[in-house]
């Protein structure tokens, strides 16, 4: 599977995992199961994206703002949520920093990055306490 998402951590985060090829339609069909779950009562308080295994990022500008769009109803239930994306290549970097900067506003606090160490040690130390 090119992308999966789980709920980890007894509710209080989510984990994307991407590997090989991973699409627009892989990043939507994730965003769509977690604002199902939203609604459905889950309370995430971080999500850690880990895109370091995509040897094949199909997906396109106007597909991140799609998922944008997508992530922003999200944030409209949970505005308070740490997002960590772990992209190591230059092509899922720079995609990455896109989706952030269409999320600037969504009152949610993200970082890219480039290895899982840190990506981990900052979301812990977002979320002591």
């Amino acid at each position: 599977m090119p992308y999966s998402t789980e709920v980890i951590d007894n509710g209080k985060g989510i984990l994307h995992i991407g590997s090989e090829s991973v699409t627009g339609q892989d990043l939507m069909t994730s965003a769509s199961t977690v604002l199902k779950l939203v609604q459905s009562g889950l309370r995430p308080e971080y999500a850690l994206t880990d895109l370091s295994a995509v040897t094949d990022f199909a997906a396109s500008a106007a597909d991140i703002t799609h998922n944008a769009v997508l992530n922003r109803n999200i944030a409209r239930l949970l505005p308070a949520v740490r997002i960590a994306i772990v992209a190591s290549s230059d092509v899922v970097y720079g995609m990455a920093r896109m989706w952030q900067a269409l999320m600037d506003q969504s009152g949610w606090t993200s970082r890219v990055f480039r290895s899982s160490e840190e990506a981990l040690s900052w979301l812990r130390d977002g979320t002591r306490g």
